[in-house]
């Protein structure tokens, strides 16, 4: 056993964590922190939560002087806390629906009703089975036979969204909304109703003097707090039952799955509403988005980081620091991303240099800085490098980290993990508001809140050409590069003879 694998088994938190694995020992990587499979994460988040979790992940059993695990046990206890609080409230919520549901209806329909599980800290949903689009799933999932039309009535959607939303899965389908885009692994969340900032900073002066009897004041020098903003979004979203009926049922089917599991109004929001949500947060609003007072406009909805990046360049009141003489590296050869990363990272403040820290970059300047490294660091360069290959800046603590956020930008900037957050509500309103029946068409109102940016101005290191404007740049995750691709043989004829 390595020295680090030792502190590591040696350290209560650690073994108590490889007995809940069934393991006698667990793996660490070369700088001390634990390895983990996607598996194991999961069955630690379920147990201790999220906040547990990613304290352990980064941790360090480097040495016998790991950090203290009181921490760990703090976040263990908060999560087992939460999780009773919510219980009660549904099982509150679960009997006023109760008595309401047999006030108003007849003795003889069955309404939806809570059972205990060992299973799971929540009462298990179970389906009202006399509503015509769960009779028609439990007769294809009994038979294999699918009726020729699914009826779903919106009286019945709207019944079944209050059974199922008063148990707390509510709030579980919010918080698919904050893991439905790729960044979102990259934030450090915090809860506020319309902004949040940080309430203290370490000092920037010296402190430290020669000894001397006399008071004498040294210090009070702050970093700049910022404050991030929280915004308010909707969706107003149409969708005609015969639509989603039968592709509901297939679901239901394939996976093995019954209406207890995946009532049909879950399915409509995760298998249907969610990509889309995910692909807007991800491509539009997190990256380049930029708030317009009154607009419809999925791209005015709140204040990105690019447009946060480029107004702070121009206000030079945030403390953030931008790298001198900064072009649109998207227009440069392959070379010189190379070198301007390189010397970026050689320039950041020594405070930053021994951290873990990420370079968030775009995947088209992480393309030719790799491609670049590979022409010079290659077979034949002469130079030896045992971690060619990978995203390690040479020599450095800082790795390259793409974000989808930032496609097609020619921004990067490096901060530490905990300073560049996302911003949810203190107390989230139903993130289904209301179903609602028009014609044909079943309308759902969803509701929820979300912003993004830094803590600590000179804690975020940028490269921001002058004269960029993120609002400028269209992003769409179903088309390709443009000028690039064609759809359809007449149109490649066009071209061909545009061209010639």
């Amino acid at each position: 056993m390595s020295k680090i694998k030792k502190f590591l088994n040696e350290n209560k938190m650690g073994k108590l964590i490889a007995r809940l694995l069934g393991k006698e020992e667990l793996a660490v990587d070369d700088n001390g922190k634990p390895v983990l499979s996607q598996d194991e994460k999961t069955k630690i988040l379920n147990l201790y939560g999220d906040a547990f979790l990613k304290k352990f992940e980064e941790m360090s059993f480097a040495s016998a002087d790991a950090e203290s695990t009181h921490d760990l046990f703090d976040a263990a206890v908060a999560h087992a806390q939460e999780v009773v609080r919510q219980e009660k409230d549904a099982v509150i919520a679960q009997l006023r629906q109760t008595i309401t549901q047999l006030t108003d209806e007849p003795e003889n329909a069955p309404a939806a009703t809570a059972v205990s599980s060992t299973a799971s800290t929540r009462p298990l949903f179970r389906a009202n089975m006399t509503l015509g689009h769960n009779k028609a799933a439990a007769d294809y999932l009994s038979n294999g036979v699918l009726a020729e039309s699914t009826t779903i009535d919106v009286a019945d959607l709207k019944q079944e969204l209050g059974a199922y939303s008063s148990q707390g899965n509510n709030l579980d389908m919010l918080n698919e909304v904050y893991q439905s885009f790729t960044t979102s692994k990259e934030l450090e969340w915090k809860r506020a109703v319309t902004e949040y900032k940080a309430v203290s900073a370490k000092s920037l002066s010296n402190v430290v003097q020669q000894f001397k009897k006399e008071w004498n004041a040294k210090g009070g020098g702050k970093f700049t707090l910022l404050t991030v903003k929280n915004y308010r979004h909707k969706v107003d979203f149409p969708i005609d039952p015969v639509d989603v009926g039968e592709s509901w049922l297939f679901h239901l089917y394939d996976e093995g799955k019954t209406p207890d599991q995946m009532p049909i109004t879950r399915y409509i929001v995760s298998h249907i509403l969610m990509p889309q949500i995910g692909e807007d947060l991800e491509l539009v609003m997190t990256g380049k988005a930029k708030y317009v007072e009154g607009s419809d406009e999925t791209s005015a909805t709140m204040n990105g980081i690019e447009t946060q990046l480029v107004e702070a360049l121009g206000t030079g009141t945030t403390g953030i620091q931008f790298f001198k003489g900064a072009t649109n590296l998207l227009e440069a050869d392959d070379d010189t991303v190379l070198s301007v990363i390189d010397d970026f990272v050689a320039s950041v403040a020594p405070l930053y240099r021994n951290k873990q820290m990420p370079v968030y970059l775009s995947a088209d300047l992480y393309l030719k800085y790799k491609r670049a490294y590979k022409k010079k660091w290659g077979v034949g360069s002469g130079t030896e490098n045992t971690q060619f290959g990978s995203d390690r800046v040479d020599f450095s603590n800082f790795y390259l980290k793409v974000l989808d956020c930032l496609t097609g930008s020619p921004i990067f900037f490096s901060t530490p993990r905990g300073n560049f957050v996302g911003l949810k509500h203190k107390n989230p309103p139903q993130f289904i508001t209301d179903i609602q029946r028009h014609d044909r068409e079943v309308r759902f109102y969803l509701e929820f809140w979300y912003g993004v940016g830094f803590l600590i101005g000179e804690a975020v290191f940028a490269y921001v050409p002058a004269g960029y404007d993120p609002s400028t740049v269209t992003v769409s995750a179903r088309q390709g590069a443009a000028g690039k691709w064609v759809t359809s043989s007449a149109a490649a004829a066009n071209n061909e003879v545009e061209g010639a």
